[in-house]
């Protein structure tokens, strides 16, 4: 799990072949306010453009993902993303791989990360996470998820 400000994309290694097409989608998105939706970018990444409200912690679940990392990037709004090891998490609802998604048991959460418009936060398949959630009252955000495919 990583987290920093967009601009500092190109600084870590681990993002050198998608950084500049991250950004560029970035700066797309805000000059036209795109729709929600899927867009297909390069090299197996994808984009999908959210909008939504926040969701109270309570009854919210823990994911990860087998096929794709997820780099959740804040247009507008703020959240917090709770992360956890696979390690410590029970599966509970295993939807791959058709839906590339694994829900787990409500479980020892590690901490959060509270995200702000401008940054990002980084999901390998080995992070459970958990997006969406409310900083103190329910507010809209505007995210673009990045969808990169796992390595080799």
């Amino acid at each position: 799990m990583i987290a920093d400000y967009a601009d500092k994309l190109n600084t870590y290694e681990e993002f050198k072949d998608y950084a500049d097409m991250v950004q560029q989608f970035i700066k797309k998105q805000k000059e036209e306010n795109l729709p929600e939706g899927r867009y297909d970018l390069e090299n197996g990444i994808f984009a999908l453009v959210q909008k939504y409200t926040t969701k109270p912690l309570d009854g919210a679940q823990m994911e990860s993902h087998k096929k794709y990392c997820d780099l959740q990037y804040i247009v507008e709004g703020t959240e917090k993303i709770y992360w956890a090891s696979l390690r410590k998490l029970t599966i509970e609802d295993d939807r791959t791989p058709e839906a590339d998604i694994i829900f787990y048991k409500s479980g020892p959460e590690q901490g959060y990360t509270l995200l702000e418009a401008g940054m990002f936060g980084f999901y390998a398949p080995e992070d459970g996470h958990m997006p969406c959630i409310v900083v103190t009252e329910p507010q809209p955000v505007t995210k673009i998820v990045f969808k990169i495919p796992v390595k080799g």
